[in-house]
């Protein structure tokens, strides 16, 4: 397996709603993937008419959502890759793709948590 090193960079970390904008006191990060809608009215009634369990981890392979992505859009479930957030598929794309020696270039201010 491919071991990826990153090279550190100096960033101060992302605290959710933080900003630095005075005068303001709901500011909402779009950039940060912050809705100023709030949840879906969907999602709120998934979740209040199902018995969901937020206190267990997930499918790992996600089958059962790969499952129902294939059959929404009839397309094969082996070739689609669900990981937590983009920053999860970006390092698996990596591991998949780069050999050992391989140089990646990463520009300074990225979503990349290293």
């Amino acid at each position: 397996m491919t071991t990826l090193r990153f090279k550190k960079f100096n960033i101060e970390a992302y605290k959710p709603g933080k900003s630095s904008i005075k005068r303001l006191k709901r500011i909402i990060k779009l950039s940060a993937n912050e809705s100023a809608l709030g949840v879906s009215p969907k999602v709120k009634k998934v979740i209040s008419n199902k018995n969901v369990n937020f206190f267990r981890y997930p499918d790992g392979k996600s089958k059962e959502l790969r499952n129902q992505i294939s059959k929404k859009f009839k397309c094969d479930k082996e070739k689609i890759i669900c990981g937590a957030g983009s920053d999860e598929v970006i390092q698996m794309l990596c591991q998949l793709f780069l050999k050992s020696k391989d140089e990646v270039i990463v520009p300074q201010f990225s979503f990349f948590d290293v």
